[in-house]
């Protein structure tokens, strides 16, 4: 029997982090498909990030810093979402390099969030239900990289 969905109290959160390349947003989507894209949203803790590719240039940070990302803004997402509140978040798009206008995202019975700084905190880390880090071999995360930067990307 189907639970409808203003039945279920909280979404299950699945949390994804690991380092660039390592498989997060295949695995993401993978487990949306799975589970029925009606019934999942999936938040990128990408769309956090501090400042533009042009200005982390500058700066010579990397999106792996924290100081790089809003994660205060993140850790309230997940607790707003975890309660079944709507969020508006930010966007970044990684082909422009810069950023898009907010995404309005509503709750669903499962949510998957994926990235890099997804459980800094302990506040965020007590959000999931889930928590999976990934950690594939560097010379494998290496290659998926250059492969994704070259042809999904742009650079």
């Amino acid at each position: 029997m189907a639970i409808p969905f203003g039945a279920i109290p909280r979404p299950i959160i699945l949390g994804i982090v690991g380092d660039s390349a390592a498989g997060k947003t295949t695995l993401s989507h993978g487990i949306a498909q799975i589970l029925g894209i009606d019934r999942v949203a999936v938040l990128c803790t990408d769309d956090y990030h501090r400042y533009n590719r042009q200005q982390r240039k500058e700066l010579g940070m990397t999106p792996l810093s924290p100081e790089c990302n809003y994660l205060d803004i993140m850790a309230q997402h997940l607790q707003l979402l975890r309660a079944g509140e709507p969020i508006l978040k930010p966007h970044y798009d990684h082909k422009s390099g810069d950023f898009g206008p907010p995404q309005y995202i509503v709750p669903h019975p499962f949510l998957i969030v994926e990235g890099l700084l997804g459980f800094y905190w302990q506040e965020m880390r007590s959000a999931y239900s889930v928590r999976v880090y990934l950690d594939p071999p560097e010379e494998l995360r290496r290659r998926w990289k250059v492969r994704r930067d070259t042809s999904q990307r742009g650079y």
